[in-house]
């Protein structure tokens, strides 16, 4: 194996325009010889931050639930691969359970507890303007950033109710392709 690479899938819809392109970005991290280890978060048994500090004064959280194994994973890991639906303007519920539970990522001074790691994420929306969601996409890649960690790609696919919406091969390229370079050396 030439690195670790773990993906969080942020959608309820496991067969979804998310789960597609990260599976995409997984398959390419395991053509480039990664152990790849994922996480489902809208399975049952994962609790949301509870706001109790001890992630301020010890590695890991308090919180002993089915993502307490994610943060040694993501100690070990070299990339991180997360998907995100945009759901009324900004990233799911899931979603936005686990970012807060992420901060454990954050030491001291919110200082990133475990930097130069690389990530890739991946988000989908049915609206067909781009643009529309671009803050909430920004605000949430910047957590990324605040860990120390290297955002290799973020990719958006959008527009996916109309009629004759197919998944774009470049985009599958795409996420393919970063999930390859999050073990690259």
């Amino acid at each position: 194996m030439r690195g670790k690479v773990v993906v969080f899938f942020g959608s309820p819809r496991k067969n979804g325009n998310t789960a597609r392109l990260v599976q995409q970005a997984m398959d390419g991290a395991k053509a480039a010889g990664a152990e790849v280890t994922s996480y489902y978060l809208n399975d049952e048994g994962i609790r949301g931050c509870q706001g109790c500090g001890y992630c301020r004064g010890h590695e890991g959280c308090a919180t002993k639930d089915a993502l307490s194994p994610m943060y040694e994973e993501i100690k070990r890991a070299s990339g991180i691969i997360a998907g995100f639906p945009i759901y009324f303007g900004n990233i799911s519920g899931q979603s936005k359970v686990w970012i807060d539970r992420l901060y454990p990522m954050l030491g001291g001074e919110f200082s990133p507890r475990y930097p130069g790691k690389k990530a890739v994420t991946v988000y989908s929306q049915a609206n067909n303007d781009k643009d529309m969601f671009k803050k909430a996409i920004d605000t949430n890649d910047t957590f990324f950033k605040l860990f120390g960690w290297e955002l290799a790609d973020s990719i958006l696919s959008y527009g996916s109710t109309q009629p004759d919406y197919s998944m774009p091969q470049e985009l599958l390229d795409r996420a393919f392709e970063a999930g390859k370079r999050l073990v690259a050396e």
